[in-house]
């Protein structure tokens, strides 16, 4: 995020992030070298399952990609707030959304529910968070991106990737016209990687073939498997998280507003014999799970934001993505595809983030000032951004370029076009 300050124009950053960008975007694309990167690799293709002549000519036209190293560098989500986070992706859409498909996929859900003893809530919500129920698949060359990976990252598992890509294009498991997904090489319905598909990929709707793109049984049916065949596993009818409210005492030992995950694991009984209850409700744990099940405490921000007990099943989904932002996000949506209400507890900020739907309203408020920054998506981009940082400083505000609840509240006192207001973008 680009700070702006009020003594330098906003035009002259603006062109000056731009420049620096298409610099780094240049500089990228000159130390990107896909010949050595395929002949680094190509010795190892016969240990890995691909022959020599099988390498050659599933890499012809292969690329190195500027976009996946610019993303791996950045990671955005590990930057972002928790709070921003959690509200864009656990929203009344993306909820609605995932209740709607439950009904309609109601049968195909409780026979892989009971082939796997996996939630269907589970499924759906990791379905709902990873492409938007298959809204947005991506649009990166899956093998492109893993020989990027491979080559740049170097780490075993990425270069096994590579090959494994590779595989998957000469067994016909994939089509390579429309073998993409994410920037990572994350593919299909529930964003498999390549080598989770040898391993844990399942035929969902019995056709003796997996289709993660065009099945959605088998999507659902995959990601069942893999919650079920990894490190950690996944109990059925237990929560993974359970917000609670602990004793002053407890809450004591915890950090006041950094991340806190708990070695200690406790059962959900000997939790509750210390004194910690449901947030919100202060109901018992009962309900929740196993009363024997191993829980561990998680505060993503300390004793002053929402606090929770984690099981097993929080530690299953880390298992599919090790980030704890992602666990929680599919956490919450479960509880909210099961008719749960939203997190009792505030996030420990004074400017909460927004839903999808809100940065749309917050967008179109900003084009009936003159803002030039496209269609309202919901995406806050640098045009976005630098509208809301134009605002701030008209305000008096600090001009961070924050797309925020603060900024939203503000517009929407004054949603009088001002044509003084100059362009954004």
């Amino acid at each position: 995020m680009h700070v702006f300050r009020k003594s330098v124009p906003l035009s002259l950053l603006a062109g000056a992030a731009a420049l620096m960008a298409a610099s780094a975007a240049h500089a990228g694309e000159a130390t990107l070298d896909t010949a050595a990167c395929l002949a680094r690799l190509r010795p190892g293709a016969p240990a890995n399952g691909v022959q020599l002549a099988e390498f050659d000519t599933y890499t012809q036209g292969a690329a190195l990609l500027p976009s996946t190293v610019a993303s791996a560098q950045a990671q955005p989500e590990g930057k972002e707030t928790w709070w921003d986070y959690i509200a864009k992706t656990v929203d009344d859409e993306r909820v609605a959304a995932g209740r709607e498909l439950m009904a309609g996929q109601q049968q195909a859900l409780a026979e892989i529910a009971a082939r796997y003893e996996v939630d269907g809530e589970v499924m759906v919500a990791i379905f709902g968070i990873e492409t938007n129920y298959g809204r947005q698949l991506g649009k990166t060359r899956v093998l492109d991106a893993w020989l990027t990976r491979a080559c740049t990252e170097n780490k075993p598992l990425w270069i096994k990737n590579a090959y494994a890509s590779i595989r998957l294009l000469r067994d016909g498991a994939v089509d390579p016209g429309t073998f993409v997904g994410s920037w990572s090489g994350a593919f299909g319905m529930t964003q498999f990687i390549p080598t989770s598909f040898y391993e844990l990929a399942a035929d969902g709707d019995g056709d003796g073939r997996i289709d993660l793109y065009g099945s959605l049984p088998d999507a659902l049916a995959s990601t069942a498997s893999h919650l079920r065949k990894r490190r950690a596993r996944w109990t059925r009818g237990t929560l993974p998280v359970v917000e609670v409210q602990v004793p002053a005492a407890l809450a004591a030992s915890l950090p006041p507003l950094d991340e806190y995950a708990g070695s200690e694991r406790r059962t959900l009984a000997d939790w509750e014999a210390r004194g910690v209850k449901r947030a919100g409700s202060g109901a018992p744990l009962a309900g929740t799970g196993s009363p024997g099940m191993p829980a561990y405490l998680f505060a993503p921000t300390g004793a002053r934001g929402p606090v929770f007990l984690a099981t097993g099943n929080f530690d299953a989904i880390l298992s599919y993505n090790s980030s704890r932002k992602y666990a929680l996000a599919v956490s919450l949506l479960i509880d909210r595809l099961r008719g749960e209400p939203g997190l009792a507890t505030p996030w420990p900020t004074d400017d909460p983030g927004l839903s999808r739907a809100e940065v749309r309203e917050l967008q179109a408020l900003l084009l009936a000032r003159g803002y030039d920054i496209g269609t309202p998506d919901g995406i806050p981009g640098g045009k976005t951004r630098a509208a809301v940082a134009s605002e701030q400083q008209r305000a008096g505000l600090a001009t961070d370029g924050r797309v925020g609840r603060r900024m939203l509240e503000l517009l929407r006192q004054d949603p009088v076009p001002r044509h003084d207001a100059g362009q954004g973008g």
